[in-house]
């Protein structure tokens, strides 16, 4: 807990400074809008990392509620197994600062959490409560810049913290040596450290539309029951967004977007792929201020075989451009 509040307060005064640096340097904040790339302005989202070089301050708060994932649980005393419907609810959020070092390079600092609820007394007991807390720092690259497209690459290192409620595994690690998911507590907390790099791409095939794409690979550690392991993971994705205000002057615009992910957003049983799909709806009528909302269909992996938590998750997100 303390090391959390450290980190976010080392972010909070890191992006004040930056902050008054920036609008300190009037020539930037004359350019201050839109990415944009052969006079066609790019919709951004949380969904896709974005390769522009820009200064952005931005932010992202919703949350996700599972449909109706029925969960086989085996029967502490016998080998039957009998059905529950996991009633979930995430809650997460995220704050990042990005600062334009030059026309090439960029820094950026990233503040995330999510928190994982049972609405009711099973989902308590099949899933437990989760809190993870983010903190992630890196810097992005221009790699090549043409007339309607960008490509951009990336490095950073992420440090977490996870707190888990295991209340199933611990009784059946008491009653069952053999168990495969064995805790000896109920509740564990655990710091996952990871650093990761990607290739960004932007691309306009013409003006109302923004096609944004990245494909990252890292190393770390994840989470796997009261336990953390090293390992590879990766994760790609692209969203194509239609802006209606080139052509009908109407200061909206829409979005979809598929990502995959070997990392679960829980940090936990990354065995299986979590599966993301994306729509946004985007306000464009201000230069340099974006306001979106997104809803996103989610499918997590949990340590039960061939069952997936399935998800329905709604986000207000807004970026300011400086």
């Amino acid at each position: 807990m303390k090391k959390n509040i450290l980190q976010f307060s080392f972010l909070i005064i890191f992006t004040f400074c930056l902050t008054v640096i920036s609008f300190s340097q009037e020539s930037q904040s004359e350019n201050s809008d839109h990415p944009k790339l052969g006079g066609n302005k790019f919709i951004l989202n949380n969904f896709i990392n974005p390769p522009f070089i820009t200064t952005k301050l931005s932010s992202n708060l919703g949350f996700a509620t599972s449909l109706e994932t029925e969960v086989p649980l085996l029967r502490l005393g016998d080998s039957s197994t009998v059905k529950i419907v996991a009633d979930i609810t995430y809650v997460n959020g995220n704050f990042q600062f990005q600062y334009a070092l030059k026309d090439w390079a960029a820094i950026w600092l990233d503040m995330k959490g999510i928190a994982r609820l049972g609405t009711n007394t099973a989902s308590i007991f099949v899933s437990g409560v989760t809190a993870n807390t983010s903190f992630e720092t890196g810097m992005l690259f221009k790699i090549k810049e043409f007339k309607k497209s960008l490509f951009s690459t990336s490095f950073s290192i992420s440090n977490s913290s996870s707190t888990n409620l295991n209340i199933y595994s611990f009784i059946k690690t008491l009653l069952d040596s053999t168990y495969p998911n064995p805790t000896n507590n109920i509740v564990n907390n655990t710091t996952p450290l990871s650093g990761s790099m990607d290739l960004r791409a932007a691309w306009s095939p013409s003006k109302p539309w923004s096609i944004l794409s990245f494909v990252e690979a890292g190393y770390g550690e994840n989470v796997q029951a009261d336990e953390t392991s090293n390992n590879f993971f990766y994760s790609l994705g692209a969203s194509a967004s239609y802006n209606f205000d080139h052509k009908h002057k109407i200061p909206l615009a829409l979005g979809l977007g598929l990502k995959i992910s070997s990392n679960s957003p829980t940090l936990q049983y990354t065995k299986i792929a979590t599966q993301y799909y994306m729509i946004q709806l985007a306000y464009t009528g201000k230069k340099d201020f974006l306001i979106s909302l997104e809803s996103n269909y989610l499918r997590i992996p949990t340590i039960y075989q061939g069952v997936a938590i399935k998800l329905s998750s709604f986000n207000f997100s807004w970026a300011y451009f400086f």
